[in-house]
This record gives C-alpha cells, structure tokens and sequence, in this order.
C-alpha cells in the first residue's frame, strides 16, 4: 500500500427548516438588541480538558488540531453561527482545517475555501425515505449510499491530511481513493466484510496546499462513506458542523451506537458542543425530569465514546411563533442545564443571551431574527456566534489565571 493508512475496527452485532432567505439576506444596519449583562460560560470547569488543548497550541506544545464538534438542529445545520465560531477559533489559534464533512450534506451552506460533490448515483441514507435508515450513519446521523460501479464523490480544499470514515458490510463493493487524480491504493479497496465494520483510511499528502481526495466506486455492491476530515497536520482548530433540521436531541440515541462509539473514538474531538431543544419544546411528552433523564444519557454516551473530551451544552434560543414554545422554554432550558451539571459538562445559553422570554419579538423587529420567529437572520446567527464566543474565551482566560487542576471536574 502506499502512504494511505487502514483501520478497520467491528462492530458486535422534516420540521423546522432553516429558511433559504437567509444566505441572501443583505445586511442589516439597524442597531442590535440593548446589550444584556455578559452571560456566562456556567460550570466552567467541565471545559478544563479543552482550554487545556487550547493552552497547548499556545504554548507551541501540540502538534495537531483541536478539534471541535457542534452538534444540534437546523440553529447548526445552516453553518452561519458555526462559521462565525469557527473564524473565531481560527483567528486566534490557528486554522486546522475544514474537519470532518460529507461530500454530499443536504443542511450546510457551501463553506469558504471547501468544494464538494458526487455523481448523481449515491442516496442520503439516515434522512428521508430514499435511503437506508438502520442507524449506522457514522458521525453525522446521516451517510451516502450506491450500489454502482463508476461513481464518485470528492472534495477539494487547503490541507495536507486526510481521512475517509466509510462501512465495511455484506456485499460490500470496491472503491479506489485519489489524491489530485492519482491513486493512493495499491489496488482497489473492497468494502465485503462478514457483518457491518466502519473502517478509515488515512492519507498523509507531502505538501500542505490544495488538493482534491476522489472516492471511485470500481465495482458495483453496497458502497456507504460516512464522512471526510481534511486538516492540516499542525497547531489549530478544526471545527466540525453536525446538524440536521428539525432534529430532536433523542435522534442521537437512534443510531447505531457500536459505530457511532467507533467514530468518535477515531475522530479524537477535544471539545463537544450539545445544542438542541427548539423543535421539541412543544412536545408534549416531556417533563423537566424525563427530559434531563433523556439528555443526560445522551451526554454520558459522548462521555464513555470520548473521555478526553470536554462537553457543554448550548442551550435553545428564544422560540415566538407559538404561545406554547415561549412558555415551556425556560423549562427545557432548566433541563438542559440540570443534565450538564449532572455529568459534568459545562452550559450556555443563548436563550439568556437573546434577552430572555419575549426577546425573539424584539430581534425580529431589529432585522436580526426571521419572521417565522423560530430561526434567527444571518446578521443574528453571526451576533449569537460572537456573544458565544466571547463567552467562551472568558472563561477560557479565567482558567488561564490559575493553575489547572491536576484532573478535570467530572462525574459519571
């Protein structure tokens, strides 16, 4: 084989949309919300694994990314307030790279500085009818599907490392990966395996500038990719966007878990971001306590699948379309918060941020929300990334006045 590296590890065994307006929503120039007192990271402590990896890049002690994971509803899936997160991130420690992506997301904006595509051959399994909905997604609760000889997906941008996430599984068909045109295998790589195996290959490019990562199906069977990490092999942040629309926080416990574990341990993140509950606070089947049960295992989930890593939970906006949703808000996010404290995990709120109950009237009439006062603008989504932000590195630069305690607070 040439440079490219195998993994293999086995396994035992819509809602509200994101408005399309909002990518071409011109500029709002009409003053921001009165600015509220600054709205603190809470349980700052469970972030200490983190700042810790930030404080290396610093320090010119890591040689790696920090990499981010931000999971949640269409608030992420739309990668306007996770693109300002991740500007500010890389603005001040470094650009790791574009991180992991699918080359075919049905959510995201198209990133600066990142091409993707595929043939016309491949379904979006895990969302929908057309594809497969058995749980096994990878990563992102979702992955590309053919059954075809002859087709392709790729992406192209700035980095010198990659790392394609794809299922071994019965009647598994052959692919070839390239790297700038050229074949990076020894011969094609075949996906048939006695039962389900998410599997990685890893390839490490001479020279960190543009290059364009194929992968060709050379056979037809059952080809499924995950997913696909770019990144530079250097200090820096690299910052994953994980969101559908309309998604629920118990989405996450219907995949497949075995291979959902198996991903994150490869994916080694440093920090992961929880940010859910605007679609289902008007349900009616929950309570404060069911609901804290609930999030709780998802959050403990993430803990077993990835100790290393720090979590926080960044709570819901505002919600004003329906009586019922501004009502029961702060009840999900009193939920939300019991459960990060519960296990550890760090809390934000954008809610507070906002202003509080009644605020999404009043962003919405400064042009910084949608008038289907569930989505924020694009002019709202960059405010609620920089408040997050700003947060967020205040409490970084309290942990940097002390000495770091010798063991993160945490419990299980």
């Amino acid at each position: 084989m040439k440079a490219g590296i195998l993994k293999q590890s086995g396994i035992y065994a819509l809602s509200f949309v994101l408005a399309a307006s909002i990518l071409f929503m011109p500029a709002h120039t009409s003053s921001a919300p009165q600015e509220q007192a600054r709205n603190r990271v809470e349980n700052p402590a469970g972030l200490e694994n983190f700042f810790r990896a930030l404080t290396q890049i610093k320090s010119g002690r890591r040689i790696e990314p920090v990499r981010v994971m931000h999971y949640g509803d269409s608030h992420t899936a739309a990668d306007i307030l996770t693109a300002e997160i991740r500007r500010n991130f890389q603005r001040d420690f470094g650009d790791g790279g574009p991180g992991y992506i699918s080359a075919r997301n049905p959510f995201s904006t198209r990133r600066r500085g990142v091409e993707t595509g595929t043939s016309s051959g491949w379904v979006i399994d895990g969302i929908g009818s057309s594809g497969t909905n058995d749980g096994l997604y990878g990563l992102s609760g979702f992955s590309i599907t053919t059954t075809r000889e002859g087709e392709s997906a790729w992406l192209e941008t700035t980095c010198n490392h990659f790392e394609v996430y794809y299922l071994r599984q019965p009647g598994g068909g052959t692919i070839d990966i390239l790297v700038d045109g050229v074949s990076v295998l020894d011969r094609p790589l075949s996906l048939d395996s006695a039962a389900p195996s998410p599997d990685y290959f890893t390839y490490d490019a001479p020279s960190d500038r543009n290059h364009r990562i194929e992968i060709r199906t050379t056979a037809p069977g059952k080809t499924r990719i995950f997913g696909i990490v770019t990144e530079h092999i250097a200090p820096g942040v690299s910052y994953d966007v994980l969101g559908i629309n309309g998604a629920r926080a118990n989405r996450l416990l219907s995949w497949n878990d075995t291979a959902f574990v198996d991903n994150l341990v490869q994916r080694k993140p440093d920090l992961i971001i929880i940010a859910y509950g605007t679609n289902e606070v008007t349900d009616g089947d929950w309570s404060v306590e069911s609901y804290s049960r609930m999030f709780a295992s998802i959050l403990r989930r993430f803990r077993r699948a990835a100790p290393q890593a720090s979590i926080l939970v960044y709570g819901p906006p505002d919600r004003g379309d329906v009586d019922l949703a501004g009502t029961k808000m702060p009840a999900m996010i009193e939920a939300q918060r019991r459960a990060a404290f519960e296990v550890g995990a760090a809390f934000w709120s954008s809610y507070a941020a906002m202003g509080g109950a009644g605020s999404m009237g009043t962003w919405v009439s400064q042009g910084l929300a949608q008038g289907d006062r569930v989505h924020l603008s694009r002019d709202g989504y960059i405010r609620m990334g920089s408040m997050f932000y700003s947060d967020l590195i205040a409490a970084y630069n309290e942990y940097r006045t002390r000495a770091p305690r010798n063991t993160p607070r945490r419990r299980s």
